[in-house]
């Protein structure tokens, strides 16, 4: 799935330093993009996978996030929301924050260096909890219903919030880089979209090696270029994003958990879970029940 570089704003001005959206249909998007504009996304009803830099995770609604320029990003919806007659609902929020636009009008106010910093920090992505997030949420919702000097203030605010906290936990690798280029093709689209609707199964190298158009060896090469990781550990970390989402449900067995995610032996799926979360499945459901 190659990340596009996608076009928030079509006729920049000087007012476009600002832009909310907000988006109520059936799915999301499923186009791994990246653009110029910082974002902050509220989800507030959805659910399913999402890539985020080297970041695979699965996400729930109420989730919020703030991530810095160009950094490649999808949410991709589970597969209910895209067969038809189904009552599901793709519902969120975002707030676009041109950065040159930013650092223009506002330096000539005062000085601008925590917000100068919280941009770079969100290169990484940002996903915030706690009372920042509750409040964060409380301005946005404000943000959207006005127009004008009201909602300039409002979004201030919330970039004075970000500044402020530190409730939140960074989402890419320390030493993430967007290595996409704009050459490349729609390879990536269709390896993403596939592993998305076959995690639970039993994924080869040489079945998506040719759904990507390359040999073995080509597309393991491509493929870690682009992601920062080797295909295997790239699905895994879909199944545990998975895996989480099932934990959360005491009535399933953490063996049923397993065989449901792709795994074909428990020890396996053990092994996996803490190399990537840092706990056994069994201390991750303990700890989210307390």
């Amino acid at each position: 799935m190659k990340p596009i570089a996608a076009k928030i704003v079509e006729n920049k001005s000087e007012h476009s330093t600002f832009i909310i959206k907000e988006v109520i249909q059936p799915n999301f998007s499923t186009e791994f993009h990246f653009h110029q504009e910082c974002q902050l996304v509220y989800i507030v009803e959805s659910e399913g996978k999402r890539i985020i830099g080297d970041s695979i995770q699965h996400f729930d609604s109420d989730e919020l996030i703030f991530m810095g320029s160009n950094l490649p990003h999808v949410w991709h919806n589970d597969l209910q929301y895209f067969k038809a007659n189904e009552s599901f609902v793709a519902h969120s929020i975002g707030l676009y924050v041109e950065p040159d636009g930013l650092d223009k009008h506002l330096s000539i106010l005062g000085d601008i260096k925590k917000l100068q910093s919280l941009l770079k920090l969100a290169e990484r992505g940002m996903l915030f909890y706690g009372d920042t997030k509750t409040r964060i949420i409380e301005t946005l919702l404000l943000a959207l219903k006005q127009k004008g000097l009201p909602r300039i203030i409002h979004i201030l605010h919330i970039l004075d919030l970000m500044c402020e906290s530190n409730e939140y936990e960074l989402l890419t690798s320390a030493g993430y880089v967007n290595n996409y280029q704009s050459r490349d093709n729609q390879r990536i689209d269709r390896v993403f979209k596939y592993v998305f609707d076959n995690f639970k199964e039993e994924i080869s190298l040489t079945t998506i090696s040719g759904i990507a158009g390359m040999n073995v060896q080509a597309f393991c090469r491509y493929f870690k270029a682009r992601t920062q990781k080797p295909f295997t550990q790239f699905v895994n970390e879909i199944r545990i994003g998975h895996a989480c989402k099932l934990l959360l449900d005491p009535q399933e067995t953490v063996i049923q958990i397993a065989f449901d995610c792709g795994f074909n032996t428990i020890s396996n799926f053990n092994r996996f879970f803490k190399e990537i979360k840092g706990m056994t499945p069994r201390e991750f459901r303990k700890q989210m029940a307390v």
